[in-house]
């Protein structure tokens, strides 16, 4: 009977150790690549990416730049954008996926917006 009794109490801590381990496993998610020759429009994909990235929970007036879609293109163009170095823009690298804002782009978002920027950050 004891013997019942350890091996009953075995399986049931080895079945709580398996069912408690958890893996996460982290995919990637794969890029699109951003085609040069097509024009990335502000108005209809980068203004939108900041509310889909949760930027106007404080960027919406109180803290600056402003990025409602009304005032985003002239609170980010020039002061935050350099053309000629698109991943030093500070629009791009700041709240970038390995970026130390509390609120990131996804990995596609940013691409996109460095596609934006060497298409040079125009207002369309």
């Amino acid at each position: 009977m004891k013997i019942k009794q350890i091996v009953a109490a075995l399986t049931l801590m080895i079945a709580f150790i398996v069912s408690s381990c958890q893996y996460d496993v982290v995919v990637e998610p794969e890029i699109p690549p951003i085609d040069p020759e097509v024009p990335i429009s502000f108005k209809d994909e980068i203004a939108p990416m900041f509310s889909d990235a949760n930027c106007l929970g404080c960027h919406s007036g109180n803290v600056n730049p402003n990025l409602s879609p009304a005032t985003a293109y002239n609170a980010i163009v020039p002061n935050l954008v350099d053309t000629a170095n698109p991943e030093e823009s500070s629009i791009y690298f700041v709240p970038a996926p390995g970026g130390n804002h509390p609120q990131k782009y996804s990995a596609a978002q940013a691409a996109l917006l460095k596609g934006w920027i060497e298409q040079g950050a125009k207002n369309n």
